[in-house]
């Protein structure tokens, strides 16, 4: 009987075998790639900014102006300047955290396009200096797309 049941086994495997159909599918892939030029902006340095300890969070405008009586002094604005002036492209812009190295602390830049004329393109930004900030110098970088 064990004879039979494996001889039985083995003629359904090779009949399953037998009757298999075979698909197939072909696949197109497409792929399109653009290379980015570069066009400059002049670096962004708000300058030394002077806060009350324990200050509550403030926003210090393109100005370099607040309406926080925490903001003691500030010595640079929000402008930024990027060479380019084809006044029909589209500008994309991140905003930009800088970080304290040291302390892992953040401020948070919020950056906007001022507008594009004869002499280049105009960014705007802004700085929001979070309660409690701690000395130190905070950096970091943002990019800005432009297309046309």
């Amino acid at each position: 009987m064990r004879k039979y049941f494996l001889l039985s086994a083995v003629a359904l495997l090779a009949t399953s075998t037998a009757n298999a159909t075979t698909d197939y599918a072909e696949v197109t892939a497409k792929a399109t790639i653009e290379v980015a030029g570069t066009f400059e902006c002049i670096d962004k340095d708000w300058g030394k900014i002077v806060v009350k300890q324990n200050n509550e969070e403030f926003k210090i405008d393109t100005n370099g102006e607040t309406t926080s009586a925490d903001l003691i002094s500030a010595n640079g604005d929000g402008f930024i300047y990027c060479d380019g002036t084809n006044e029909d492209a589209s500008i994309t812009i991140e905003d930009a955290i800088l970080t304290n190295q040291d302390t892992n602390k953040t401020i948070y830049m919020d950056v906007s396009l001022d507008g594009i004329d004869s002499t280049g393109t105009q960014l705007s930004s802004s700085l929001t200096i979070p309660s409690g900030i701690v000395s130190g110098e905070y950096t970091g970088s943002f990019t800005v797309t432009r297309t046309y």
